[in-house]
Parts: structure tokens; sequence; C-alpha cells
């Protein structure tokens, strides 16, 4: 009987408690899923890939946006980045030690390191890895609703030469194609070509 009660308890709670990084999931997403909405506002990445602002995420209260970058037909996530805007360097670098000690709490086992410096020698990127993703963490100068503000950003992605990204990049790579293909023969239905 406890152990019914307790699988009960196990099957009941949100998939938010358990879900994590360590799964692949992250702000309320998972790496290799599709995006469910036809996004409304997207840019284009220069791989062309889409840059999608998250209608639903699930998020720490003091992060302002979480973005995905999918692929362009099957929106297939690839990255999932959270992000906020800051006055100050020191604000924003004070944001960004709250994150580290957070995950490096929360994931002990991964990895952490593969830091990044400004010229400055400033650390501005530190890494946490686990096989087969890798959590980011960044600090840049950037623009943000017209004025020049620190960003301090997360982002959950594939680690580099692992099956998965290799599998997500080829995937990518291949809708793009295919899209381009479809763009090409569009142009010239639509033109003039005599004597071209």
């Amino acid at each position: 009987m406890l152990v019914r009660l307790l699988l009960c308890c196990l099957f009941a709670l949100p998939t938010v408690v358990v879900a994590d990084a360590s799964d692949g999931q992250f702000m309320g997403y998972k790496l290799g899923a599709k995006y469910p909405m036809v996004p409304q506002d997207v840019e284009f990445t220069t791989t062309g890939n889409l840059l999608v602002a998250a209608e639903n995420p699930t998020k720490p209260a003091d992060i302002a946006q979480v973005s995905l970058i999918v692929t362009p037909e099957s929106r297939t996530i690839g990255y999932i980045v959270a992000a906020s805007w800051y006055e100050t360097e020191g604000e924003a670098r004070e944001v960004g030690r709250h994150y580290v000690e957070l995950l490096r709490a929360k994931y002990p086992e991964w990895d952490f390191g593969r830091e990044l410096m400004d010229a400055s020698l400033r650390i501005v990127e530190v890494n946490l890895d686990q096989a087969p993703y890798n959590l980011q963490l960044r600090l840049v100068r950037d623009e943000h609703d017209g004025r020049s503000m620190w960003r301090f950003s997360m982002g959950l992605g594939w680690h580099r030469e692992t099956k998965e990204w290799h599998a997500w990049q080829t995937q990518a790579a291949t809708e793009h194609a295919a899209a381009r293909k479809i763009e090409h023969e569009q142009v010239l239905k639509e033109a003039d070509i005599r004597g071209l």
C-alpha cells in the first residue's frame, strides 16, 4: 500500500518539478522536441534556423525572456536560451554569480569550467557539461529596447561533437536546403528568364 501511495505521489508531481537539464529540459522546453506553435514573430539565424520567442516558458521571475533556436521546417528545438538585461555590468554579474552557484548546486556531477574571458581578462562565459548536454552562462554588452545594456543569459544545448549535436545540425541543414530549393523554384517560376 505504501508503494502505491508513493507511486501515486510521484506521478501527481508536475513535470516541472521532475524535469531538468539532465533530461534535456530547460525553461519548460525539451531539446529535440518540436516547438508546438507556428511562430508569429521569428528571426532567422545566420545559419537559416529560426529564433523564436517562447510563448509559455517555465522560468524564474528574474528571467525576462526565453528564446528557442529551431529548425526551419519541423521546428525541432536545438537550443534553449533564457535572458535578462541590466543597466550595469555589476548587476548583471551579480545575477550571473547567483545562477552559477545555483546550477552548480543543482548539477554537481556536471563538469564545470571552460571559461571565456573578454579583452580585460574578465570572465564572460562559463559552461557546465554533461554529455550530451551543455549549459552555458554568458554576460555581454547588448542593445535592448533601444539602449545599451548588459545581457545575462543561460542556454541549454547539445555539447558539440556529440551524436545528438551532429544529428540536429544535419537536420537543420537538410531543412534549410529544402526550403531554399523551394524558394529558388518559386523565383524562377515567377520570373521572366528568357535569354538568361
